[in-house]
């Protein structure tokens, strides 16, 4: 699968224009090889995404004025 191929699938599942997920940088994960050490420990790259807009709230406005909650 091409990068842009995992751009245009995302921006439709998202709704988002395919300029703002090349931006975002959006990958595939690869499991780790069997040949890894187990106790290496991979996990997912996960990004939490409203931690990404309080932040970013917070530096525009200067103010905490949005605060994530937990689904």
């Amino acid at each position: 699968m091409h990068a842009s191929d995992i751009y245009r699938a995302v921006a439709e599942a998202t709704g988002e224009s395919v300029s703002t997920i090349r931006e975002l940088g959006f990958s595939l994960v690869e499991e780790p090889s069997d040949e890894l050490d187990d106790d290496v420990g991979f996990g997912p790259n996960v990004i939490d995404w409203d931690e990404v807009e309080f932040l970013r709230a917070r530096e525009s406005s200067g103010s905490e004025c949005y605060e994530p909650k937990a689904a």
